[in-house]
């Protein structure tokens, strides 16, 4: 039954569909279909589709008819629809392909890496390894991030060398020596250093070769100063040098190495045969144009993290963008150019360009970070963290600019959870960013007053470091501040004076150095460390660092009350507001003045009620005391006895001048409370000795306030008497009185 057009194209369709999906038995069908219902076709287009579709189902099994493939080839030649892909299809057959296909293919796309990739296998297969590694050459001349093309090079020059090196007759010295170098052959290079067919060059560049595989990096700048730069080296071994160089960051010595390079000399893209097309590829490979590109991208690169000559940065980039302006390598040099200037809007635009043509995405992602970095978006840093996670794993890198970004963002609960999945599933090698990561940690930790864990990731991160190097001393620094913030003043002078000794104490560490040694009289002040002056005072504090210090240094020339002024406001600008807000307490009672201390106590109470201590809340109740304010003073005592009763019960001697005692009668006797004040003396009595005075002074309250009592006043005679006080005549007169009439009144004479 015939088909209409309509349902011949149904099927080529599913067909098409079938072998994107790989079910290439399902295609027989559809093909069968279409194969008899040809004459329903009609145009160019319909016909190319078939006879692709065809070549590509033969090329899909194992047993390839190669004729029929032709035959189909041609097919598509004489319709003129013919396509690059369609020369691929049957030139990857490379077993069965004839040479022939391949030429006309090669000189209708004499830039397609794929169609000389599939020559080259085929030259390989059939041992004409010249051929192959002079179509590989091209390629990579054309396109040198062809990373197959790369890697079948080497191959193939590996089997030529062993070839040459098995042979019977003699091979010519020179090409053993270039497939030795090509493929890093140690023990050939190592045969040819006793050939003395080589030149004087050809002998320096072995023995170069050798050395660079076999001494280390500092031998080899040692010989480079003493020996190889005086020698007359080849253009081939000055590259070699300079991309070992470049690989050990040894950017003075390429500068040293390379001279201006060749100019590249293009030949014309004009060949009307397959043997002019071979001479064309061998012109193209031996222009010089990627080594020219090279040498811009090493001199560049020395400019830039050695020497930092913007000139010949500048040049570099001009001289090699305009030998190819498609170079992503050369476009990421241009991108660091702009990074010195501090241009960023252009380094970012000049680091997209590289990438749209072929830098990597990862290495794309990552100049990005240090973009981000520099200009500090921290969200900036967040998004480029995500797009490569999304397209390889994580690494500590983009871990740790994630975390910091985070802590930038004062995402800190967010930020501890990257820091702890870092340091938990990652190697933490010596030279890493495991340090950094318990640095943010110990940030928050400090941040949340977590001062155990603080030092815990304190001495985690020193064991990355030498003792005494910058990175040792800055965590040490940040102790100074921290442990200083935790009140332990003996300890933070111990890091303090220890960065001090080593040069290394931060600038603004130097007035918490001058207070330590000043308040604390255990603390012995160094000889060299210079005495506080006025113009160690910050003019226009703006920065909690800077109030914090005007404050320690106003404290140590004796200016209570600017000291306790530049703390109070440095305690509005910390995450430490609790410590700084009883720092300036203590400056503020020290001058003993008493209305800023009592406002201190109660911006404490109010704005930092977990803050609040038994200290603090006794001292705010001992100051309205001694301010007179007693009724609020007692309000105050009593609640410092109802909140920390322990501490008030056994803070004090149990003597006759226990403070908080005499402190609650002191208040009840200004507010003329005659019961608190007998209650609070009568405590003070409740002891086996007594205080004479007293005993006088409650018999005197008694005698005033309460004279019907006589037990009250019998148990106060009574006691001035067997404490052996001289007691008046009136005293013991009244003593004999008293007791006659307890004896009297309350007890029974016995009959």
């Amino acid at each position: 039954m015939s088909l209409r057009k309509e349902e011949v194209i149904q099927h080529i369709e599913r067909a098409e569909q079938l072998y994107k999906a790989n079910l290439y038995k399902h295609l027989t069908p559809h093909i069968s279909a279409v194969q008899e219902n040809f004459e329903a076709l009609d145009s160019a287009t319909e016909y190319a589709r078939y006879y692709r579709l065809v070549m590509l189902y033969i090329a899909a099994f194992e047993e390839i008819n190669m004729p029929v493939m032709q035959s189909y080839l041609e097919a598509l030649e004489a319709i003129n629809e013919i396509q690059a892909s369609d020369y691929e299809v049957i030139c990857s057959c490379y077993h069965q392909c004839p040479g022939a296909v391949y030429e006309k293919a090669l000189m209708q796309y004499p830039y397609n890496e794929t169609l000389h990739l599939h020559y080259a296998l085929k030259l390989q297969n059939e041992k004409r390894f010249l051929e192959a590694i002079g179509i590989l050459k091209y390629i990579l001349e054309c396109y040198p991030a062809t990373t197959e093309a790369r890697l079948l090079l080497w191959e193939i020059e590996t089997a030529y060398l062993e070839e040459l090196c098995c042979s019977t007759e003699e091979a010519n010295c020179y090409e053993l020596l270039d497939l030795a170098s090509a493929t890093h052959n140690l023990e050939v290079l190592k045969g040819l250093e006793l050939d003395e067919r080589l030149d004087e060059a050809s002998k320096s560049l072995i023995y170069i070769q050798i050395a660079l595989w076999e001494k280390r990096s500092v031998e080899i700048l040692e010989y480079w100063k003493t020996e190889w730069k005086l020698l007359e080296l080849s253009d081939r071994a000055r590259y070699l040098l300079a991309d070992y160089a470049r690989a050990f960051m040894m950017y003075n010595m390429v500068s040293q190495i390379l001279r201006a390079p060749s100019k590249p000399e293009f030949p014309t893209d004009e060949f009307t045969s397959f043997q002019e097309y071979k001479e064309y590829m061998k012109a193209v490979s031996n222009s010089g144009w990627q080594l020219a590109q090279h040498h811009y991208l090493l001199v560049g690169n020395s400019a830039y993290f050695h020497t930092g000559d913007r000139k010949v940065l500048n040049i570099c980039v001009e001289q090699g963008l305009a030998l190819n302006p498609k170079n992503p390598l050369l476009l990421v040099l241009k991108a660091k150019s702009f990074y010195l200037e501090e241009n960023y809007n252009q380094t970012a635009a000049a680091y997209h360009e590289a990438y749209r043509n072929g830098l990597a995405m990862s290495e794309y992602l990552f100049y990005l970070l240090e973009v981000n970095n520099r200009i500090q978006s921290w969200q900036g840093i967040l998004d480029i963290v995500t797009q490569f996670h999304k397209r390889k794993s994580p690494t500590l890198k983009t871990m740790f600019f994630k975390a910091r970004a985070l802590v930038m963002l004062q995402e800190f609960d967010a930020a501890l959870e990257v820091i702890n999945e870092a340091l938990q599933d990652f190697p933490l090698p010596a030279h890493s960013y495991a340090p950094w990561f318990y640095n943010l940690r110990m940030l928050i930790h400090k941040r949340n007053h977590n001062y155990k864990a603080f030092l815990e990731d304190m001495h985690e991160e020193i064991n990355y470091y030498k003792i005494g190097d910058s990175d040792y001393c800055s965590t040490m620094n940040m102790c100074v501040e921290t442990i200083f913030e935790m009140g332990d003043y003996e300890e933070c002078y111990k890091f303090a004076i220890y960065n001090y000794e080593q040069e290394q104490l931060s600038p603004e560490l130097y007035p918490v150095l001058q207070w330590l040694c000043f308040y604390d009289f255990l603390i012995e002040k160094p000889d060299d460390l210079n005495d506080v002056t006025e113009n160690d005072l910050i003019e226009e504090p703006t920065t909690f660092i800077d109030y914090r210090n005007n404050g320690l240094l106003h404290w140590i020339m004796g200016n209570h009350d600017a000291a306790t002024a530049s703390l109070e406001l440095a305690a509005g600008l910390t995450t430490n507001k609790a410590y700084y807000l009883k720092l300036a307490l203590t400056c503020s009672k020290e001058a003993f003045h008493n209305s800023k201390s009592i406002r201190l106590c109660e911006t404490i109470k109010k704005e930092l009620p977990e803050s609040q201590e038994w200290k603090i809340d006794f001292d705010y109740a001992n100051l309205l005391r001694e301010e007179k304010q007693y009724k609020a003073a007692l309000h105050s005592f009593k609640q410092v006895l109802q909140g920390y009763p322990d501490h008030s019960f056994f803070q004090f001697p149990k003597d006759d001048n226990h403070v908080m005692l005499r402190s609650l009668k002191e208040c009840a006797k200004e507010l003329g409370d005659i019961h608190e004040l007998i209650k609070y003396n009568a405590m003070l009595l409740s002891k086996d000795n007594p205080s004479i005075n007293l005993l006088k002074e409650h018999q005197e309250i008694t005698n005033e306030k309460d004279k019907q009592d006589i037990f009250v006043r019998h148990n106060l005679l009574e006691g001035l008497f067997q404490l052996g006080t001289d007691m008046s005549k009136a005293e013991s007169d009244e003593l004999i009185q008293i007791k006659t009439k307890i004896r009297t009144n309350y007890f029974a004479e016995r009959c």
